[in-house]
Parts: structure tokens; sequence; C-alpha cells
């Protein structure tokens, strides 16, 4: 089982802790689900959604729902809101007892796409299911994107062939367009994986969520999942571990649109392969025969070790796309 690694916020300096990843990538979290009060409830699981049978409407502050989610990767639940205020699916929420999402919640506003999401609000409250109290929960409240991880996507539907695998060059051209939002306003999202790139297959887009990590370019980095971070990220993290200086290792590593794109490249392997790119670096085409020889080459142009030999920009990687 493997492990991200996470950064812990050391307030005095406004920096981040290195610190080994406590959470398991696939292990499903029900914190309060363990509560004393749920002895004996009977609890019914579908796919990563889970209901415990009875009224079934829980609440966080005003904000109500009716199930929650967690998907692999995640330390957070998840919910569709259901007020009688909001319209359908208009918002969602991410709720955990030990994440604080204030970070996130001021770096949302800095972006305006409809493929990153809209802040409405961030808190902390005591969380009830059919108004028994429950356990107390840092939440936030943003726009809920339709879809589901592009990976599990294709786990679940199978691999590509050559008549899907321009739904999934249409897919991944769509990332690029926060992504070019997003660098252009000087920061990138330093998290990208499989289930921060939320697959709609009916409009053919994917939203870029989890913000968290995002950080300006050029700044040290405050959090990474490792199966998906970039050589960059790596060598930051050996560093600091080492015990070297921020200043120092700015001087050495530098964070910037490339790094993001790396990550994508992890991902995009994933989808059309079934592999992770780090079990062993073969090229796309010689696990998957229906994908073209452009599709392979521009997949091998961004997961480059090198960063300047890397696919630099957003823009560059949906040019290529669009060319395959």
């Amino acid at each position: 089982m493997k492990y991200p690694l996470r950064l812990s916020f050391r307030a005095e300096r406004g920096i981040f802790r290195i610190s080994p990843g406590v959470y398991p990538e696939e292990k499903k979290i029900l914190p309060f689900v363990q509560n004393d009060k749920y002895e004996g409830v009977e609890m019914t699981i579908t796919g990563e959604k889970f209901k415990i049978k009875g009224t079934n409407m829980y609440s966080i502050n005003k904000h109500c729902f009716k199930e929650f989610k967690i998907a692999p990767g995640h330390r957070a639940n998840y919910a569709i809101l259901c007020n009688p205020e909001f319209k359908e699916k208009q918002w969602g929420m991410k709720y955990s007892p030990a994440n604080n999402y204030q970070r996130e919640y001021k770096i949302l506003p800095l972006f305006s796409h409809p493929q990153i999401p809209v802040r409405y609000e961030e808190g902390k409250g005591v969380m009830y299911k059919d108004g028994q109290s429950v356990l107390i929960q840092n939440y936030l409240v943003m726009t809920h994107f339709e879809g589901e991880d592009v990976v599990e996507y294709y786990k679940r539907k199978g691999l590509p062939d050559q008549q899907e695998i321009g739904r999934v060059v249409q897919y991944f051209s769509s990332a690029t367009l926060p992504l070019t939002h997003m660098h252009s306003r000087g920061y990138i999202h330093c998290d990208i994986k499989p289930g921060h790139l939320i697959l709609n297959p009916v409009t053919g887009t994917m939203a870029l969520i989890d913000l968290e990590c995002t950080i300006k370019t050029g700044e040290i980095i405050c959090g990474m999942s490792k199966e998906y971070a970039s050589p960059e990220q790596k060598e930051m993290i050996r560093l600091l571990r080492n015990g070297e200086s921020e200043k120092s290792v700015l001087k050495k590593v530098r964070m910037n649109a490339s790094s993001d794109l790396y990550s994508v490249g992890l991902v995009f392997y994933r989808a059309i392969t079934g592999k992770l790119w780090q079990d062993g670096a073969i090229p796309p085409k010689e696990i998957n025969k229906d994908i073209p020889e452009k599709l392979n080459k521009v997949v091998l142009g961004l997961l480059e070790e090198n960063p300047y030999n890397r696919i630099q920009t957003a823009e560059a990687m949906k040019a290529e796309l669009e060319a395959v």
C-alpha cells in the first residue's frame, strides 16, 4: 500500500513541515461512522457511496445532504448538498474532522474559470445525522462538478480502443483550459492526480479541483501526492528533508507550469494504458496498440524527467493534442 506525502503547516514561520504521509491512498476512512453512536447501525456500500439505512439526512451547520462518498487518495468525505434554496447538484461539500480548508478557501477566488470550483463557504460545525450530533467537522462548500476520476472511469470502461482514443484526447485537451488559466495567473496546482481531474463524459470536459496545495510559481511546495509528483517536487522534498534552507532549495529547484504537466502526463498515461509509468516507463503504444504514434509522443513529451525537455505549457500541450 502506498502513502501520499503530506506536509503540515507551521504557523509561526508560515512554512510547511515535511512529515511522512499517514493516509492510505486506497483505504476508505469513515471517522464519524466509527463513533459509538453508530454501534450496530447497518451500512450499505455501493461503489464509493455510503448510505446508512434509515432516514439518511445529514447536516453540518445549515448544509444538508443524504449521502457521502470517499474517493481513493482523498482524506475528506464528500457530499452533494440538497438544501431547498440550492439548485439540484449545484454545491458540493468536502468535510473532515482533521483537515483545515481556510487556505483553499482563500486561494479559490484567485481564479475565474468554469472548470475550477467557485467557493461558497468554509467553516467548522457539528455534524448531525437525523438530528443526533456526531462529530465536529471542518468543511468547504464549493461548486459541484458532475463526473468521476478519469482513471477510475477507464478502469470501469476498459482500455480505450481506437474509437475511444479520440474522446480521451478531447478530455485531456479540455483539462489544459483550467491549467492555462491558473498558470497565466502565476500559480501552479502542485497536486494533480486522477481524483483531482473530474471527467464528465457527457460534456467532454474535465474539471480541476482540490486547490489546497496550489502555490505561486517559484515557491516552496506545501504538499503533494507522491505517486503523481514531478521529479522537481520529489527533489525539493529530498533537499528539505536533508535540512537545506528554503532559500538554498529554491536556488536549486524551481517549480513552474511544466511540473503540473508532468503530473497530467502520469494521469494520461494511466488512463490509456491502465499502468503506472513508474512501474516500468514503457512507451504507452507498447501497452495499448490502439494509441497512435502522435499521441504516444505527446504523452512521452509530458513525461520527460528533465523539465527543460518537457512540453512547457498547457497551451503547447493542447496544440499537440489537436494535431493527433
